[in-house]
């Protein structure tokens, strides 16, 4: 049971993974920092400061912005934009980044619904129209309660066949 709860940080948002990580390597090259500067001469302090402007995002006094294949797994937009169809490895790798969000029915047509994510729903923060070209006409419902972040134009999805949806308090729809 404490080998479960101590793997209990996996189901963390990405962003807060990294933010986590940015702390731990900002601590750990701080320690690191201080060992060294408590045994150096002060040429050794010196020596050492200088490499602070040229690895100052280490101990997170910079946003590097993250990669193309980071970002993917982290904004499900930037990963849906990505695909140029949908197959199932694809829609298999966005529910194991962003939790089951997208099912698929026995008549092959598709449910999009924010409620089983694994992930804030302000993370949802993309235009509609990402939705309709991915899913072309095979979404038949489509679930973005609370994602308030969502924008877009709603007759973007005018061709699906949905038969339920919900927007509530998506409010720049």
């Amino acid at each position: 049971h404490d080998f479960i709860t101590m793997w209990g940080f996996v189901k963390l948002a990405p962003d807060k993974l990294l933010a986590i990580s940015k702390t731990m390597n900002g601590a750990s090259f701080g320690f690191g920092l201080s060992k060294l500067l408590m045994s150096a001469s002060a040429a050794g302090v010196v020596a050492v400061m200088q490499l602070f402007p040229d690895h100052w995002g280490l101990v997170g006094g910079r946003n590097v912005p993250l990669g193309g294949s980071v970002q993917m797994h982290a904004d499900p937009g930037a990963f849906l934009a990505s695909l140029s169809s949908l197959e199932d490895d694809a829609v298999n790798e966005f529910n194991v980044a962003f939790g089951p969000v997208i099912k698929k029915d026995e008549d092959s047509q598709y449910v999009f619904s924010v409620k089983e994510a694994t992930i804030s729903k302000e993370l949802f923060r993309f235009d509609l129209n990402i939705l309709a070209r991915v899913f072309e006409e095979k979404l038949k419902g489509l679930d973005l309660y609370e994602c308030s972040g969502m924008q877009g134009d709603i007759e973007s999805l005018k061709d699906m066949p949905l038969t339920s949806c919900n927007l509530y308090n998506c409010k720049k729809l």
